[in-house]
């Protein structure tokens, strides 16, 4: 059976209920990609990618620091980045590519912060950190996780490291990631542990389109399978990500995560 998700952006009423309190998080923020140099190489031998939080695909607003960092290679094994060079905006990583095949870069899922949620119009939404919270409000303690991956193809597309799991929420591609071309699109599953999740909101932003008229940004809801199409208009650079909070595993340090998944993907003319 499909999951239907504990929480997704809240309605229309509950963020403006959220707004008055000065409390709410905008359902862009905070969200960490991957960008690779190149997306396909015919003989490149190393990958560089620039890792960071935005509000504005790709400008990088803070560092993205993970003790999970993984590349899986062509064969599916996982392996360590090459270099791991922080900085305050932005993360600069390095990985091998000698082998033919598909690489997936990935930040692993890592953990965040804890803080609260508020239970507003029947919808968990989070609590802004240093904000009062009104008394008699019902709230719970949750953390973050987040996964952000890219995929690079030295030669012909392998599936291997498409087909690895790494966390709990998954943009599991249909499509593979590195063919994906404007005439048809790219398809993926929204899944959660493994399971499909029904009417999940996913965003797409594109490099560059906040200059556009208008703005950029698109949002596609998945269907009862988990499933997603989406369409493009132009060839470009995308982000593709989705947010929910559902119960975190037995034993963890809160009772709830907050799940935020990305997925990086050249749209070839």
């Amino acid at each position: 059976m499909p999951i239907r998700p504990a929480v997704t952006w809240g309605c229309a009423t509950a963020a403006l209920v959220l707004a008055a309190l000065a409390a709410s998080v905008p359902a862009g923020a905070d969200t960490s990609y991957l960008k690779p140099n190149f997306f396909t190489t015919a003989n490149a031998d190393i990958v560089t990618a620039q890792s960071s939080f935005t509000e504005d695909f790709p400008n990088p607003s803070i560092a993205v620091k993970s003790e999970a960092w993984t590349v899986i290679g062509p064969d599916g094994q996982p392996a360590k980045f090459n270099t791991v060079q922080p900085f305050t905006q932005v993360t600069i990583l390095e990985a091998a590519t000698k082998a033919p095949g598909t690489y997936r870069l990935s930040t692993g899922e890592r953990l965040g912060r804890v803080g609260p949620q508020i239970l507003i119009d029947g919808v968990w939404q989070p609590f802004a950190p240093d904000r009062e919270i009104p008394a008699g409000a019902q709230t719970r303690q949750s953390q973050t996780a987040t996964v952000a991956d890219v995929y690079v193809t030295r030669g012909a597309p392998t599936k291997a490291p498409v087909d690895a799991v790494i966390g709990a929420l998954q943009l599991k591609p249909a499509t593979h990631p590195n063919d994906v071309y404007l005439d048809k699109g790219f398809e993926f599953h929204v899944l959660l542990n493994g399971k499909p999740v029904a009417n999940q909101r996913v965003e797409i932003w594109r490099e560059g389109g906040a200059y556009e008229e208008p703005a950029y940004r698109k949002e596609l809801t998945s269907a009862a399978d988990g499933s997603v199409k989406v369409t493009f208009d132009k060839p470009g650079v995308y982000l593709i990500w989705t947010r929910l909070s559902a119960d975190a595993p037995v034993g963890a340090a809160t009772p709830v995560r907050s799940y935020t998944t990305s997925l990086t993907l050249e749209v070839q003319p």
